[in-house]
């Protein structure tokens, strides 16, 4: 099904998700003046109520995603699970960025790491797990793991913490005996994460890091500033740099660190704009979602300055926190996506909520 909702000149940007992030993709794309053109597999997908036009097809649809290329200049994702063959099919016939590489690599947490650790930055220690005798290699009297499936996994689906052998192929069993990793238990101080864009041109800019916290596996609040020092920060800065000029990368990445005892370590890529960068539509001078549609669409991105301190607080299922913890001494900007129905775990919007100056 494809539905035209509105007709403006411009540029047409195709989107490959229908969730929130693409609902703010497009948005900041009509503000730039141009169009875009959602493709999600989800009839109750909120972007279709800010896209030029929609389709609603599942990913491996050859006449839908043959009639989405048509009308289409570039193409970019708002969620990097989409199959291999549909992003084969796309960057076969329109830009797409980032590069299907760039998203090959973070559909697959084994190809993630190596890619880390190949690079020379550090990486807790991991190791793939094909097949039963694989747990055998890992040695859980010196430290226990966390067993993931190398694909389909976000916000702690399809991970499990193990400190047996036994344990761990219990879970395997159970997760089919997909080819899955080992890592170890990173004791961190604090986990951060950088929103970087790089530019058609091959332009670098990056936004100040932010503080974040997680509850239950799901990101439940981002702080800037982060408290970290400058020079970790710099530090910070260069790893980032290095990972998105190394991928050839054109668009917004994020990466997720954790601290530990004034060290670095990254934790995660994701190919695209993030939970963690939601601060930035109220507390800088451009969103991570403008910064993002400038650089696919080779118009200029923007130096991105801080402009205010605030948290940002997710809206997570019956969630109420953000509305106990208004105070006179912040302004809240409150973000809802438009979603149908609450879930457990579900987002359903966030909260910027902006600290006052002190007069």
């Amino acid at each position: 099904m494809t539905k035209d909702i509105d007709s403006k000149s411009g540029k047409i940007i195709g989107i490959l998700g229908g969730g929130q992030l693409g609902s703010m993709l497009a948005i900041a794309a009509s503000k730039l003046g141009l169009k875009t053109h959602i493709y999600s597999s989800s009839k109750d997908s909120p972007a279709f109520n800010y896209s030029t036009k929609y389709t609603i097809a599942d990913y491996d649809d050859e006449i839908a995603l043959k009639n989405f290329i048509k009308e289409i200049d570039i193409a970019t994702i708002e969620f990097e699970n989409i199959p291999e063959q549909t992003l084969n099919y796309i960057s076969d016939y329109v830009p797409l960025y980032p590069n299907k590489e760039s998203i090959f690599l973070s559909q697959d947490r084994f190809l993630e790491k190596n890619f880390i650790r190949e690079n020379s930055i550090d990486v807790a220690d991991f190791m793939p797990i094909n097949n039963i005798d694989d747990i055998k290699k890992w040695d859980f009297n010196l430290r226990p793991g966390i067993l993931k499936t190398r694909k389909f996994g976000y916000d702690g689906k399809g991970q499990k913490i193990v400190t047996t052998a036994k344990m761990c192929e219990k879970y395997f069993i159970e997760m089919n005996n997909s080819p899955c990793i080992i890592e170890e238990v990173v004791p961190f101080n604090m986990e951060v994460s950088t929103i970087t864009a790089r530019s058609q041109d091959g332009s670098i800019e990056m936004f100040e890091p932010s503080r974040n916290i997680h509850k239950n596996h799901i990101l439940h609040t981002s702080n800037i500033p982060s408290g970290l020092s400058n020079a970790l920060i710099e530090k910070l800065h260069a790893i980032s740099k290095l990972i998105i000029s190394k991928l050839n990368y054109i668009g917004v990445l994020s990466i997720e660190f954790f601290i530990t005892n004034n060290n670095i370590m990254v934790n995660e890529i994701a190919p695209r704009v993030h939970n963690s960068g939601h601060w930035t539509m109220d507390g800088a001078n451009i969103s991570q979602f403008e910064q993002h549609i400038r650089a696919i669409s080779n118009l200029p991105i923007v130096e991105p300055k801080t402009l205010h301190s605030l948290e940002m607080l997710n809206i997570i299922g019956n969630d109420i926190y953000y509305w106990e913890k208004s105070n006179d001494n912040e302004v809240r900007k409150i973000h809802i996506y438009g979603k149908k129905g609450i879930k457990s775990g579900r987002k359903l919007g966030h909260v910027n909520s902006i600290k006052k100056s002190k007069s």
